[in-house]
Parts: C-alpha cells; structure tokens; sequence
C-alpha cells in the first residue's frame, strides 16, 4: 500500500509541476498572438531614418537585442524583426512603446532607463530598416 501511495504521489507532483511549466509556456504563448498598440501606432518618429540614423540604431541593437533577436532581426528567443507583419504592431510609435515598456508576460523588458528617448528612437530606425521595404517610409 505504501508502494501505491508513493507511486500516485509522484504522479501527483509530476502532474502538477507540468501545469506549472504548461502556464508558464501559456503566458510566453499568449504574446505571439498580433495586436496593435493603436494608441502608440500615430506618433511620428522626431528622428530621421538617415544612414547615420541606422547605423547607431544597429550599434545600440547589437549590445542590447541582438542575444534575443538575433543577428539582423532573424528572431531566437524574441520575435524575428525583418518582417513588417510584427506582433505588438509596425509603426514608428507602436515599435518605440514596446522597447520604452516591453511586453509583460514575456521576456522583453522596457527600456526606458537604459536608453535614452533619442536612443530608442535610433533603435527603431534600424529595426524599420531590416525590412527593405520600410527603408523610404
């Protein structure tokens, strides 16, 4: 009987660390669903997507997205970003709210202290500019 009991115990706690990580995998999973940050999605970039531009957004995205992005936006932990479909939206505005705040739920921290206004903008100039068809926008 004690073989039983201990046999349906750790049953019972496979059963239930498997939920843990099943609704830990939910909430990852509930953000890969697209939707738009509509009340972010009209603010305009006060950075113009020059060369120069780009070139500091790549160097900012290189120390501090490219481990989840990967190399050129391809995506790893986080979302690819060379496409113009992304999930929390594709303005100027909407790509600036989700580095400034993040995404709760997920893996992708804001950062509003880390960077500057003016550097988060340089970052949203470079990821636009990984889908060659946002380079003129």
């Amino acid at each position: 009987m004690k073989t039983i009991t201990r046999v349906v115990l750790n049953i019972l706690i496979l059963l239930s660390l498997s939920l843990v990580s099943l609704n830990g995998f939910a909430q990852e999973a509930q953000h890969e669903h697209h939707h738009r940050h509509l009340k972010y999605a009209k603010i305009k970039n006060p950075i113009a997507k020059t060369e120069k531009s780009i070139a500091q957004g790549r160097k900012l995205y290189e120390e501090h997205c490219i481990a989840c992005h990967g190399e050129g936006g391809k995506g790893g932990i986080g979302p690819e970003l060379t496409s113009s479909d992304r999930i929390h939206g594709s303005t100027d505005g909407e790509i600036f709210h989700v580095i400034t705040a993040g995404v709760a739920g997920t893996k992708m921290k804001g950062f509003k202290k880390e960077l500057t206004e003016e550097m988060r903008w340089h970052l949203v100039n470079y990821i636009t500019s990984l889908n060659k068809n946002e380079i003129n926008k």
